[in-house]
């Protein structure tokens, strides 16, 4: 693996979190025929966290030691507010997309209130841009990547990667994510079995499984390897026909879910560029993302490889090599 890396395909985003102390529900004012809306709130906190999907998993393969390439498209802040300079400072992990000075890197602002009611408004920036990324290029002599992943970017771009990497001969993780609205039942049929792997959470797989009214059995012979996250639940993992359930590994204390998904991930992508067995990947995806629930926010956990194994053996009685 130290000449193989990893392609992690997604978003790089600022987040920008305000905790509101009322009731949004509260604060809202609309019309009798629900013509006009209206909702003010004025947040008491607010604090800015780097993440996307591709930011997320990058800061967790850097702790766990992979080689990996970013690609998004981003916009001149992702200079200006830190973004590059804190990737820059990941082991290992390098920023592999396009910035945009015209344009501003994707958006994300949260208000959650004292009900746990969220308002989150998502600016795509830059993101619309991904089409111009084009990895047969930029990649020419792809044997040496060992493995990639697609996780929710835009949409058309998600696409078009899918289709490079398949004609690649790239084994790739397809992760639609919060953007599988948008992605047609034909689109669906033709990407899944394109893709080494699906995953997904339940509310995800099950919108798939709406759009293409399959049932879950006839989704497994389109692609025989499939990941369900069930949250604390844990995992439902498929390979070549076995099912087996992982459950989440203990966090030491749950601060905020923000990304555990995201580290879940990065723990299976590095497991399966190592050619770990497949049933390890899964557990060392939940390993990562029991560290993840630790922190506030999706880049502010610290792990060592040590820690990592330690937990490992405490929650499944057996070691891991990294």
């Amino acid at each position: 693996m130290k000449n193989r890396k990893i392609l992690v395909m997604g978003s790089i985003a600022y987040d920008f979190i305000m905790n509101y102390s009322g009731n949004m529900n509260e604060t809202i004012s609309s019309d009798p025929n629900n013509q006009i809306f209206n909702l003010a709130v004025m947040p008491e906190t607010k604090y800015k966290s780097f993440g996307g999907t591709a930011g997320n998993i990058g800061y967790n393969l850097s702790l766990l030691g992979a080689s990996a390439g970013l690609i998004t498209s981003v916009g001149k802040d992702f200079v200006d507010l830190g973004y590059q300079d804190r990737i820059n400072n990941f082991h290992d992990i390098h920023f592999e997309g396009i910035v945009h000075p015209d344009l501003f890197t994707a958006t994300c602002y949260i208000v959650n209130d004292k009900n746990k009611n969220q308002l989150i408004i998502f600016h795509q920036g830059a993101m619309v841009r991904g089409e111009e990324i084009n990895l047969k290029q930029k990649y020419p002599e792809p044997r040496n990547i060992k493995i990639a992943s697609i996780s929710p970017d835009y949409c058309p771009a998600m696409i078009k990667w899918a289709h490079e990497l398949h004609e690649m001969k790239i084994p790739f993780i397809f992760d639609p994510g919060q953007v599988t609205p948008e992605f047609q039942t034909t689109t669906l049929k033709d990407l899944i079995p394109k893709a080494f792997l699906l995953i997904g959470n339940e509310y995800e797989i099950s919108m798939i499984l709406r759009k293409m009214q399959y049932t879950k059995e006839q989704l497994l012979e389109l692609n025989p390897n499939l990941i369900i996250t069930k949250g604390v639940k844990g995992s439902e993992c498929h390979y070549h026909g076995k099912m087996f359930h992982v459950p989440i590994c203990k966090p030491s204390v749950v601060e905020d879910p923000t990304g555990a998904g995201d580290g879940y991930r990065a723990g299976l992508l590095y497991a399966l560029a190592r050619d770990l067995p497949f049933d390890t990947a899964c557990k060392l995806g939940s390993v990562v993302g029991s560290f993840v629930v630790e922190k506030i926010g999706p880049q502010s956990q610290e792990f060592t490889p040590l820690q990592v194994k330690d937990r490992f053996k405490m929650n499944f009685l057996e070691n891991i090599t990294l």
